[in-house]
């Protein structure tokens, strides 16, 4: 019998919110190299139970809204929880469907800003995703992108299925965009500021099949 996809089996849930992932990945350093200024609605693209959640806030302008976008239900229902114990606002968290080629509902406004935080590596091909979440980002926005180093680390998943930061450069180029600049980091893993090529017309792109 197949078995889940690690990112779904309970014990990576637990791993999102441990001390273990906190030191590999301290958020506010990561953070508080962004630019926020105007930053008004962001999307959290694999949210998972929030592990940046509250963090957002407290570099986020005044008033502005996250979108938090999972695929999976229970992921939800835990930051949903979260949201009225913890009395977060402008914050809505909501499904999206498990595809190489994520589709956004109609009702998100355009983005200021796209989290993305361990997520793209699950992806079969990047250069999908990273067009499929684009769609709903305003032409001067800009993609945040963490994810693993292809290196053994003192936790997390294993290295198959990691993508290395040359090849994690590939698919960005391929998906129309820029690496803008490389945040610091640690060795086990990259953070990226993604922007659109500005010498690429969005319409000369492979489109991407919905069927």
């Amino acid at each position: 019998m197949r078995g889940l996809p690690y990112y779904e089996e309970p014990e990576y849930h637990e791993y999102l919110i441990s001390p273990e992932r906190r030191e590999l990945f301290p958020r506010k350093d990561i953070l508080s190299q962004i630019n926020w200024k105007d930053v008004h609605n962001l999307l959290d693209f694999g949210m998972g139970n929030g592990y940046f959640l509250q963090y957002f806030y407290q570099f986020l302008p005044a008033g502005a809204h996250i979108w938090g976008a999972e695929c999976q239900e229970i992921l939800i229902d835990a930051t949903l929880k979260r949201k009225v114990k913890e009395k977060i606002e402008n914050f809505i968290p909501f499904y999206v469907e498990r595809t190489e080629h994520p589709l956004l509902p109609d009702w998100i406004p355009e983005v200021d800003m796209i989290f993305a935080s361990c997520v793209l590596s699950t992806f079969a091909d990047p250069t999908l995703a990273i067009k499929g979440i684009a769609r709903n980002m305003k032409k001067e926005g800009r993609i945040i992108l963490l994810d693993w180093e292809k290196k053994e680390s003192p936790s997390g998943p294993d290295i198959m299925h990691k993508i290395s930061l040359d090849r994690m450069k590939y698919f960005v180029e391929d998906s129309g965009f820029l690496i803008k600049r490389k945040l610091k980091t640690n060795e086990y893993i990259y953070a990226l500021e993604l922007v659109r090529n500005p010498d690429i017309d969005p319409s000369e792109l492979p489109r991407i099949s919905v069927e």
